[in-house]
């Protein structure tokens, strides 16, 4: 039947941009506000980038249409990184370079999930997952989880777990480093995750955009390294966080080689490919990795700590990344959750709202700690402190 003017019903199941509903009064506010609501780093990134004559000399096709599997000297830089920091058995065929983590994690929910089968959200959750299962005509199941770790570090995950999964599960998304919870699983947490999913013969899809983005001298563990799992996980990893270039758009995909060569068909229909000009730019940066990268994660648990000294709001130490997550419940002093919201940005500070991160989270609030300079924190710690605590 005719459907103009019409657009898909899938639509109806995806919300925009988490922030979108904040926008013109952050326009407003103008360069007086503190932005801590999104996930970057003020900081440029600290390496050096081939962009000489000698760089477009060495590739002079960089303007041209790539292979869709990747740049050969990309994958073979990651390839080397991803066996010796991560202890995957792989090869330059186990890597696809994507546009950014976003693109990797859109092409292994629309290839992993049939309509109406399910994936298990180990929450509180990066917003946009949900919306790709639901693209995928798939159903995201919540499960509130890393936030019961800091209560409960010995929770029984694996009979937890057992609790969400039915006839139609698929799949299980986990993220560790956890954005926005800054929680980060430790060996014998991940193990009873990774039993659980081959126990059930559930697809991982293992997000691990904050990939060694650790502190206090914890491990980032990746579970396709823990026994038997490589050949059903998903292994999806960014450029945009400790390589503190979100604005290249550029991530990878590490798994089987035949699951990558399926997965490839969704990203030519979407994309063709990443750029090869970013692929290009990034293989030095790879390589130079351990020289550059343990320096900014270090300023980052500087900046953490800073939150943690002066954020006068009940909190959990995050383990990981550059977020701290915590519920403003005992702020609220009579006022609505979004009132307080509100009055956050009137007082000149920006914050991601909770329940963009799960159904369980509706009085959480997460901060970016590393989006603004040390100097600005100190001002929207300030401010958060007056809004919040009265301080």
């Amino acid at each position: 039947m005719p459907r103009f003017p019409h657009l898909s019903s899938r639509l109806e199941r995806l919300t925009g941009s988490v922030f979108e509903k904040f926008l013109p009064k952050m326009r407003q506010k103008g360069g007086d506000l503190v932005r801590l609501h999104i996930g970057d780093s003020y900081l440029p990134p600290t390496y050096p980038l081939p962009l000489a004559d000698e760089f477009m000399q060495k590739h002079p096709f960089f303007n041209r249409y790539g292979n869709t599997l990747g740049v050969e000297e990309l994958r073979a830089a990651l390839a080397e990184k991803v066996r010796r920091d991560n202890r995957l058995p792989v090869s330059p065929d186990h890597i696809m370079p994507t546009a950014g983590a976003c693109n990797a994690l859109n092409i292994s929910a629309a290839g992993l999930l049939d309509p109406g089968e399910e994936a298990l959200v180990l929450t509180p959750a990066w917003p946009f997952f949900f919306g790709m299962v639901k693209a995928a005509d798939g159903l995201p199941v919540e499960v509130p989880f890393y936030t019961r770790l800091y209560e409960n570090p010995q929770l029984d995950i694996f009979s937890y777990l057992e609790q969400f999964i039915s006839p139609r599960t698929a799949a299980l998304y986990l993220n560790t480093p956890n954005n926005p919870s800054g929680k980060v699983l430790n060996r014998a947490q991940l193990q009873q995750i990774c039993d659980f999913a081959r126990e059930h013969r559930l697809w991982l899809i293992s997000d691990e955009a904050y990939d060694g983005m650790v502190f206090d001298g914890r491990e980032h563990l990746s579970a396709a390294a823990f026994p038997e799992m490589f050949p059903q996980t998903l292994s999806v990893f960014t450029f945009s966080k400790v390589y503190m270039f979100a604005g290249l758009r550029l991530g990878y995909l590490v798994a089987e080689h035949p699951v990558l060569k399926n997965l490839n068909k969704l990203m030519v229909h979407q994309l063709y490919s990443p750029s090869p000009l970013a692929q290009y730019l990034m293989v030095a940066p790879v390589k130079t990795r351990r020289e550059w990268s343990a320096a900014f994660v270090e300023h980052c648990r500087e900046l953490r700590d800073l939150v943690t000294q002066n954020l006068r709001v009940p909190h959990h130490t995050p383990e990981g990344t550059y977020f701290t997550f915590f519920s403003i419940r005992g702020c609220l002093n009579g006022r609505e959750y979004w009132e307080v919201i509100d009055q956050c940005l009137d007082a000149g500070v920006s914050v991601a709202p909770g329940n963009d991160f799960g159904k369980d989270y509706g009085d959480y609030i997460r901060i970016c700690f590393a989006g603004e300079s040390p100097g600005r924190l100190n001002i929207a710690l300030e401010r958060l402190n007056r809004v919040l605590a009265g301080r």
